[in-house]
């Protein structure tokens, strides 16, 4: 027998393959990230392929870190890449503090009830992990390697696909490794990606003749002779297969060596029945002792990577282990991995766990699980073995399952369902565990869906149950249902019906009646919504009860806001945020809060208080999940809209992808489409409106509408059809719109521009009308401003528009600022003041140039010129396409902090954005400037005198009462 080198399958026949690899690893190592998948069936050398550029990487400075897949692992969102990145469940290492945190165990979650999240702890976490390897690239070079993708959950696929979308901005070397079956539409989708943002999509093929050849004599020191090179044919230029093929025949004494030729013996074991790599593996593990492989067979069910603890609970004492792992280990089986072992290859722990008698595995699993439930092992550890497990289940895992259901909600929510509606199934109904474990299956259900699902089994738990507790909690689910669909009819309904209902007890009563109080002041019924309130508020204070009071707060706020006292609605947000603290069953209260807080904020003129809530809005529904934060980002890109900041509200736009329907996709696409028709991008804009055009509106939700007027209006006006852009935009005096045309008093502005174009006289007043009016209501800067300048407009008045103009400049808002000084231009030039009319185009033109918006400065030309006024060659120049100047107004803040080296975690704290908004914004700097690294943008910074300059780092924002 001769001893065999491993890893040679990525050395020999592999030149072209291993100089792509080496020259990413080259490009990573000077800061230019890149993104790899190498695709090939098992063995065929991937591994091997990396082992060398990455010892290379490491010896270069770069930090590399590796992790595998694991077919039993899919049901385990993130497991790998927690433990890829070292951030474990219970992680207490200090560099990880913010990554680790939104896996760590709950205090005081355990137990049988049901929490009510809206939170998705998985998105979150793939949030967290992010921001921990954008830091760790700050930090320097990384090399993050994952194989066998093929086996990765949804999640971790996810994460995968926006870190190889990253790398193009980081000095980070994304690198995949998986086999072309199971061909996953994930799978297809993130190649697919790869090579449109330049990254690279390698084949392994299988070696040639002559590489077999070549491969045969550095293993077992000699060319193959005629026969072995016949019998070597079955391993069809696998590597791997032809490494152990010929370990087997050299094992079974079928090979000698004779002047630098290595042949089959006629006298040496019949290796014939070898025909298949699985047979070779199998035949290598045929070897070991009786006791190695019952030992490696339970090893097998641990996953990719296991403790010598975790053995040691499943199959024995250490001491007993020990001589089977040093067999093991001296095999080829295992190999040490830091403090864990793994299997030398994953077709090893397959082949062992596939020769395994189902019913003898089904028994291993099930003590296996028993054995880490009795050592407190993580909930995610033993529910991979028990999901296997699920069909032949007979209800051992119950209590487990009932004490664990929130704890593995949180880590693991498809398999918390899984498992909770085969619990259910097993359950009859009189079992008194059933309603608990239908309120468990109701909760995940309210917070991942179907919500339909959800409100059947709440509706099942009130039929079915006598406990206070479950009965509150089910009507509760049921009316935040009603609540979040708009159907505040049913929040009515439902609240009569819990008035009869003795099981009720008083703190769930105070909670639905501050719902029904919410309900009425989104519906507009503010006196039954105060009653409501005081009673509401009033109880929940008398027993202590913080989400009684939350939500009773929150519909105070609601109505003073709609009622015109701005000053009491923010008191109010203050003193509801202060109540509910961080709770994190109220996540979407506090989250409506902020929001609110900053709406009320900006009406009062304090704007970067208003910046400093949605800041902390954001971060806190980075930490509950996608469609959280992805309605909190619509709300961010609205108030970017109309502060002027178009790309990065575009930026946040993109972002925001998990939208409940329809109210957010309404936001969501009307602002898209505003923001592409003002620019003057007529296909993007028609391509919003199309999707907005199948969007229905419920009629409780009339302001969820109001956007797609404006949009479909502007669109219809720059299409030349100004009467029909009217009779769209006049729908908004009708009363439902009237809350939302107070927060939005530049929507009547433009009806009465839009009405007096078509000389529609009775429109332009009655818009003018109701601007007055909501002035006089609300007295605030923006109505009064906004009061002046439709009268203005109205009465050929230019001393209202020059104070609408000063109000614009003082508050901050360059698209009115910008329509304002456009307005002045049209009544000067009407009225023969030609120089005042071109200083104030030439003003609106420049403010238009910097916003980007290319149809409002085509609108304003047109209207002046039947005045003969034009901009002149002293108008603005267009921004250039590329260099420091192509770059907006937050892409050269970016930059300015990429140059002195922050990452981009660190860059959204500072200036208020999300990290992603970063991240779009860094990959805009890299276009424009003609860059591949944030390394590079700092080095053309230095050499040209246009760029940005290190500057120590601005401080962070004070934070404003009640937003943290």
């Amino acid at each position: 027998m001769y001893m065999l080198v491993r890893n040679l399958g990525g050395v020999v026949g592999r030149d072209a393959e291993r100089a792509v690899v080496e020259a990413l690893v080259a490009d990573v190592t000077a800061g230019r990230g890149g993104s790899l998948l190498i695709e090939g069936e098992p063995g065929i050398g991937k591994s091997a392929l990396l082992a060398v550029p990455l010892a290379a990487a490491e010896a270069a400075g770069c930090q590399v870190l590796i992790g595998q897949c694991d077919e039993l692992g899919q049901r385990i969102p993130l497991s790998t890449m927690t433990q890829l990145l070292g951030v474990q469940p219970d992680s207490a290492d200090p560099r990880h503090p913010e990554a680790a945190r939104p896996l760590r165990r709950p205090e005081a979650d355990a137990g049988w009830h049901m929490r009510l999240l809206v939170a998705d702890p998985v998105a979150a976490t793939i949030e967290q992990l992010l921001a921990h390897v954008d830091r760790l690239c700050a930090s320097g070079p990384v090399v993050l390697v994952l194989e066998d993708l093929q086996w990765a959950d949804e999640a971790t696929l996810l994460m995968w696909r926006r870190l190889c979308r990253a790398a193009v901005q980081l000095p980070l070397l994304a690198i995949g490794t998986c086999r072309p079956v199971p061909r996953r539409p994930d799978l297809v989708r993130l190649r697919r990606e790869l090579q449109s943002q330049g990254g690279r999509v390698l084949p392994l093929d299988r070696l040639s003749e002559a590489s077999v050849s070549e491969l045969v004599g550095l293993l077992a020191g000699g060319s193959p002779g005629p026969r072995l090179a016949e019998r070597l044919e079955s391993a069809a230029g696998n590597p791997l297969y032809v490494r152990e093929l010929l370990d087997a025949l050299g094992r079974g004494g079928s090979l000698h060596r004779a002047a630098g030729t290595v042949e089959l013996s006629a006298d040496g074991r019949d290796a014939g029945e070898l025909q298949a790599l699985r047979d070779v593996i199998a035949d290598r593990l045929a070897g070991l002792s009786a006791d190695a492989q019952q030992t490696l067979r339970i090893a097998s069910l641990l996953g990719p990577e296991f403790s010598v603890a975790d053995l040691t609970a499943v199959a024995g004492d250490a001491g007993a282990l020990l001589p089977v792992l040093e067999e093991a280990l001296s095999a080829g089986v295992l190999e040490p991995v830091g403090p864990q072992l793994r299997f030398r290859h994953a077709l090893l722990k397959e082949v062992l766990y596939e020769a395994t008698p189902s019913a003898l595995r089904a028994a291993v699993l099930r003590q296996a699980a028993q054995e880490l439930i009795a050592a407190d092992a993580p909930v995610e550890r033993v529910a991979e073995l028990i999901l296997p497990l699920v069909g032949a289940a007979d209800g051992w895992e119950w209590e487990w399952l009932a004490n664990n259901a929130t704890r593995l909600a949180d880590r693991a929510p498809a398999a918390a369902a899984e498992l909770l509606e085969h619990a259910l199934r097993q359950t009859g109904a009189d079992c008194p565990r059933r309603a608990v474990l239908a309120g468990q299956l109701a909760a995940l259900y309210f917070r991942m869906g179907p919500v339909e699902r959800a409100e059947e089994l709440a509706r099942n738990i009130l039929l079915g149950t006598s406990d206070r507790e479950l009965v509150g909690r089910a009507r509760w689910l049921l009316t935040s249902i009603a609540m979040r669909a708009g159907r505040y009819q049913d929040v009515a309904a439902n609240w009569r019906e819990a008035l009869g209902d003795p099981r009720l007890a008083p703190h769930w009563r105070a909670r639905l009646l501050a719902l029904l109080a919410l309900a009425r002041g989104f519906r507009g019924e503010l006196g039954g919504g105060r009653e409501a309130v005081a009673e509401a508020l009033a109880e929940g204070e008398r027993l202590g009860d913080a989400t009684a009071a939350g939500y009773s707060l929150k519909a105070g706020a609601l109505i003073s806001s709609r009622a015109g006292d701005q000053r009491g609605a923010l008191a109010l947000v203050d003193r509801a945020l202060a109540e509910i603290g961080n709770d994190l069953e109220l996540a979407d209260l506090r989250l409506m809060l902020l929001g609110h807080r900053a709406v009320a904020l900006d009406s009062l003129g304090r704007s970067q208080e208003a910046e400093e809530t949605l800041a902390h809005a954001r971060t806190l529904a980075e930490r509950t999940g996608a469609v959280l934060l992805s309605m909190t980002l619509v709300k961010i890109a609205e108030r970017y809209y109309e502060r002027g900041r178009w790309d990065d509200a575009q930026a946040v736009l993109d972002e925001a992808t998990d939208l409940p329907q329809p109210r957010w996709q309404l936001a969501h696409h009307s602002l898209g489409a505003l923001i592409r028709a003002r620019r003057d991008s007529g296909q993007e804009a028609a391509e919003h409106l199309e999707v907005l055009d199948g969007e229905a509106v419920p009629p409780t939700w009339p302001v969820a509408a109001s956007y797609r007027i404006v949009a479909r209006s502007l669109a219809l006006e720059r299409t030349g059809r100004p009467r029909e852009a009217l009779e769209v935009l006049a729908v908004l005096l009708a009363p439902a719109y009237e809350y939302d045309v107070r927060r939005h008093p530049e929507w009547l502005v433009g009806l009465v521009r839009l009405a007096l174009a078509v000389d529609d006289q009775e429109t332009a007043r009655a818009a003018a009308r109701v601007s007055r009016r909501n002035a006089d209501l609300e007295p605030l800067p923006a109505t009064r401003a906004a009061a002046d300048w439709c009268h203005g407009l109205l009465h050929n008045d230019s001393a209202r528009l020059l104070a609408a103009i000063d109000h614009q400049r003082t508050a901050g808002r360059p698209p009115e600022l910008g329509n304002a000084l456009e307005d002045l231009a049209v009544l000067q030039a009407a009225a023969g003041d030609r120089d005042a009319a071109r200083d104030a185009f030439g003003e609106a033109r420049a403010v238009y140039a910097e916003l980007g918006a290319a149809w409002d400065a085509r609108r304003a030309a047109s209207r002046l010129r039947p005045w003969g006024v034009r901009a002149g060659i002293r108008g603005p120049r267009a921004r250039p396409a590329s260099g420091w100047g192509a770059l907006t107004a937050t892409e050269r803040r970016v930059a300015e902090l990429v140059v002195q080296g922050l990452s981009n975690p660190d860059i959204a704290a500072l200036l208020l954005l999300s990290r992603r908004t970063v991240e779009t914004h860094v990959s805009h700097i890299l276009t424009k400037l003609g860059v591949r690294s944030r390394r590079e943008v700092a080095a053309l910074a230095h050499a040209a005198p246009s760029g940005p300059r290190p500057s120590a780092p601005p401080g962070r924002p004070a934070n404003s009462s009640g937003t943290r």
